[in-house]
């Protein structure tokens, strides 16, 4: 467990517990011998029933324990908390220092998209690309982000990206750029073609993505589609992106 992240086993926890199974074969054994021993009467009777008594028990104690640890795991919100809060150290030390910017010269708040990973990766191993479906049963949540961060300065937009693995707070593929606003074209979400194989093996064909388009470039990242299923609060982020950077660019383009 690392020391910046107290958290870590917690997170890990999220995605690997797994939900608890009552053993019912060795339960239903275990009730067969002790009504068997029953039956039988004797001396050989204590001996059944005592057998068949901790047959029963093994397999509902071991149901209690790994439920109790499955029980313990972080709530949704307090996953999106966690998140929020490592993607935002990224922010500050990463993206900044790889952008060589200093805050004080930052315009704005800034701003990110963490888009879901959920296929292979060159540099990352696959088995740290998993995700588990949230506690209130409505949307998943993902241990690897495609993040794109934007900081906002008085002449240009400033872009770092990386693909974070968020079990082990890591990053691969960085890379920064600068976009001047007389540049950019368009900031918008899409429905847009994809050509991915999941891990599950199901095909990602139509996916929603944002994008940034501009003269000669872009910037285009998955956010959601009906296979990734992501959070509200994830699409809320998105929004909060795309109407941020409008508005910065009304502001210098007018």
């Amino acid at each position: 467990m690392s020391a910046s992240r107290p958290y870590e086993q917690q997170i890990y926890d999220y995605f690997f517990v797994p939900k608890p199974k009552l053993n019912i074969k060795l339960l239903l054994i275990g009730i067969a011998v002790f009504i068997i021993g029953i039956l039988i009467g004797g001396d050989v009777a204590i001996f059944g029933v005592l057998i068949g008594l901790i047959l029963i028990a093994v397999p509902i104690l071991m149901y209690l324990s790994a439920k109790k640890k499955y029980d313990s795991r972080p709530s949704d919100s307090q996953m999106d908390q966690w998140l929020t809060q490592d993607i935002e150290g990224i922010i500050k030390k990463n993206s900044l220092d790889k952008l060589g910017l200093d805050e004080t010269e930052l315009v704005g708040e800034s701003l990110f998209i963490p888009g879901p990973i959920y296929w292979g990766i060159n540099g990352l191993n696959d088995s740290d690309i998993v995700r588990r479906w949230s506690n209130d049963g409505t949307h998943y949540k993902y241990s690897v982000y495609n993040l794109q961060i934007f900081h906002l300065t008085n002449s240009y937009l400033a872009h770092y990206s990386c693909y974070y693995n968020w079990l082990r707070h890591t990053y691969v593929n960085e890379a920064t750029n600068e976009f001047f606003y007389k540049d950019v074209v368009s900031v918008k979400t899409l429905t847009t073609s994809s050509a991915y194989t999941l891990r599950n093996n199901r095909q990602l064909v139509n996916s929603q993505a944002f994008q940034l388009k501009l003269s000669g470039d872009e910037v285009s990242v998955i956010t959601n589609a009906n296979e990734l299923k992501t959070s509200s609060v994830m699409d809320s982020k998105i929004d909060k992106v795309v109407q941020s950077i409008r508005a910065i660019l009304r502001e210098k383009k007018s």
